[in-house]
């Protein structure tokens, strides 16, 4: 983990900048990234998928892309929050 900021977690690698929402757990009184929380899925699997996108889908009506990792299995929500596509804003991620 790189920080927390905000509730949010930030992950940097390879010049991108992943950010994560996190949720309150009530149970252990932390907070968690909201795809852990959720979906029982770490952020580094979800960097990982990124680096991996096999299909890309972007829902113009719910504005986000919506991608699939063949390698992880995974499928990522995600929004750029830089003009460069250097910045990401993970929604959520989870396995079918």
């Amino acid at each position: 983990m790189d920080a927390i900021v905000k509730y949010y977690e930030i992950h940097t690698v390879n010049g991108l900048t992943f950010r994560f929402k996190l949720d309150f757990n009530p149970i252990s009184k932390e907070y968690e990234p909201h795809i852990w929380h959720r979906h029982q899925v770490e952020p580094e699997t979800v960097v990982s998928a990124y680096m991996n996108i096999t299909d890309v889908y972007y829902n113009s009506l719910r504005k986000r892309y919506e991608s699939y990792s063949e390698t992880e299995d995974l499928n990522i929500y995600y929004n750029y929050y830089s003009k460069d596509k250097t910045k990401i804003m993970i929604i959520t991620a989870f396995k079918l």
